[in-house]
């Protein structure tokens, strides 16, 4: 694991400044700060900052080359079936040079080109150079758990695993003004765009190839072809099924070289995780959860239940407010772009914890995703029906903790009763005309990226909106969670791994008929039932937290937030949303108008983040 940066001069003539091309090195030292080093090929230069995992010694440093130095590569995060491969070119011949994955993926490109991309198993960003063709290479993995961003700007394509050393190049830290309203309707803003204008990101499953100043990106994980091939070859018990897979991919995501740990929530994601890890036979692992004054949102019990169950040795990481929100101002500085989950700080103090006994921790992020877990999805086979069940709003309550009743919030949501917005915003606790009545008027069908992912959706599941609605989340909210898990566990120096994650998995649950996920009250039917008798029974009815925090407590009397609010109600915003009646939302939520809590939260998010992040740029 580690952090990637580059420069290509579309002119030629002009070389690569060292001096430069090491400070955008240097700014990801958090993600690499177990060796650095560059190379430098007239107008074209790459860096690197290396985090050790596997093969800890100096053979396992990059920029790494072929034989005969006409390739080098630069490389961020695992090829988990490594072994497999490396023994292919073995039986070829080939005498490597070092124990480490690189080598085995530079090989593979060497020999298949784009191609070897579809035998990886793996989380990765790399880019090639080949010195002979003058060309330059870039890919990502097939659902985005390592990031890559790239500019074009004054001639010059410049590449990094984070924003922040692209503008330490250079480039021009403008903001986007036309993704501000995405990012005020969905805390994130989706696809190639970011909040800067200069700034893109690679798509998840995309490559590129940089040629002669011809830049050409290609789809090269097709998800929707994949689906469709493998609903015409479905396994015959897919409870049977998903556990092999499952256990085989927690499996790979043990290869290290380094001890690793887990995140565990004591939820069913993150329990199973622990319950393969226990059937693989590994013993005396590391576990790291949070724990909070508060029962509502402590999971340290259930926590402990668990790793009692499987040996795990179990770390309780206690999130003092001061602690957090430490961790929340750092935590603005290392995502680049306004906070999105307000889980992230607690994710940064657990990992900074963690990394005094690991190096790298496996997550159950994924899960609710592919396989059903979010309650949101069910309204979406009965949306006609509950519309016209006229849910009233005074049978509706607001809990004074802060967490907006369901049937609330599906009264909101209901408001809408097109299909299409009705997915567009299911992640959403902002809408529409929540904007509009504080004068920001938005067009839902403006939004390009989503909007094509949602008609992808469509063609591949009608009639089933709910399986709509997860496909879309795959490609929109699962990029800005795992995002979040990048940055927070990277900030810290700690790799993050997740086994929901393995494309094996990816691209047969997609296929499986609605039932098999959607069964049943829980949600996640097919996790639920091939891993229950695994989990001990509170796992199984605990209700969902996913490593939630109080933050409207928080906000009603932190100095913190009364000092962000102040300054938003004081116009410190306006530059970025110039058509937000700001103060007369401020009043409303200083009244306790539970509606306006969600976006006083984001715009605390990115008053934040202007603070501690595009002040220091």
């Amino acid at each position: 694991m580690c952090g990637i940066a580059g420069i290509l001069h579309f002119d030629k003539d002009k070389r690569v400044d060292q001096d430069l091309l090491i400070s955008m090195r240097d700014s990801l030292i958090h993600r690499g700060p177990d060796g650095a080093g560059i190379h430098i090929d007239k107008e074209v230069g790459l860096a690197h900052r290396r985090l050790s995992i596997i093969d800890l010694s100096e053979r396992g440093n990059q920029p790494f080359f072929s034989p005969d130095k006409r390739y080098a590569i630069i490389f961020n995060g695992e090829i988990f079936n490594f072994k497999e491969l490396r023994r292919d070119f073995e039986i070829e011949g080939v005498q490597f040079v070092s124990e480490s994955d690189t080598e085995v993926l530079l090989y593979l490109y060497i020999k298949h080109g784009k191609d070897c991309l579809d035998k990886l198993n793996g989380m990765f960003a790399f880019a090639v150079w080949d010195s002979v063709e003058r060309s330059l290479f870039i890919a990502r993995d097939r659902v985005g758990v390592k990031p890559l961003y790239y500019s074009l700007f004054h001639n010059t394509f410049y590449f990094a695993s984070e924003p922040k050393a692209l503008f330490k190049a250079g480039v021009e830290p403008a903001i986007n003004t036309e993704a501000m309203s995405e990012l005020l309707l969905f805390k994130y803003v989706a696809g190639e765009s970011t909040v800067f204008r200069h700034v893109k990101r690679l798509l998840p499953g995309h490559c590129m190839t940089i040629k002669n100043g011809d830049i050409r990106i290609v789809r090269w994980w097709n998800l929707p072809e994949k689906i469709k091939a493998n609903r015409e070859r479905l396994p015959t018990n897919p409870y049977e099924w998903f556990e092999e897979i499952f256990y085989s991919s927690v499996k790979y995501r043990t290869i290290s070289d380094v001890p690793i740990g887990v995140m565990l929530s004591g939820g069913l994601d993150s329990s199973s995780v622990a319950a393969a890890l226990y059937k693989n036979g590994e013993s005396n692992l590391s576990a790291f959860t949070f724990v909070f004054d508060d029962p509502q949102y402590n999971e340290g019990p259930l926590a402990t239940l668990v790793a009692n169950r499987f040996g795990l040795n179990l770390h309780t990481v206690e999130l003092k407010q001061d602690t957090l929100m430490t961790a929340l101002q750092e935590s603005a500085w290392l995502y680049d772009e306004p906070l999105v989950h307000q889980n992230d700080a607690q994710m940064l103090a657990l990992s900074k914890v963690a990394k005094k006994l690991v190096s790298v921790l496996l997550s159950g992020e994924g899960a609710d995703e592919f396989m059903g877990g979010y309650v949101r999805y069910k309204p979406l086979n009965h949306y006609r029906l509950l519309k016209l069940a006229g849910w009233s709003s005074k049978l509706l309550r607001y809990n004074s903790s802060g967490i907006v009743n369901r049937f609330e919030k599906l009264d909101r949501y209901l408001k809408d009763d097109r299909l299409k917005s009705l997915l567009l915003l299911n992640a959403s606790n902002v809408y529409p005309f929540d904007l509009k009545k504080y004068g920001v008027h938005i067009d839902i069908n403006s939004f390009a990226y989503r909007n094509s992912v949602v008609e992808e959706a469509q063609d591949l599941y009608p009639h089933e909106p709910a399986r709509q609605a997860m496909y879309a989340d795959l490609f929109i909210h699962m990029a800005s969670v795992l995002d979040r898990n990048d940055r927070m566990t990277m900030g810290a120096s700690m790799e993050c791994r997740v086994p929901f994650m393995d494309y094996r998995l990816m691209e047969m649950i997609p296929a499986l008929p609605t039932d098999i996920l959607l069964k049943g009250k829980k949600g996640k039917h097919l996790l639920f039932n091939s891993m229950a008798t695994q989990l001990p029974k509170e796992v199984l009815s605990f209700k969902k937290l996913g490593f939630s925090v109080p933050w409207e407590q928080y906000m009603e009397k932190e100095d913190i937030f009364r000092q962000s609010l102040n300054q938003i109600e004081g116009g410190s915003l306006e530059e970025f949303f110039p058509e937000l009646k700001i103060k007369q939302l401020v009043k409303d939520y200083k009244s306790k108008d539970s509606f306006s809590s969600a976006m006083i939260r984001q715009l605390i998010m990115t008053n934040s983040w202007k603070e501690n992040y595009l002040k220091h740029i």
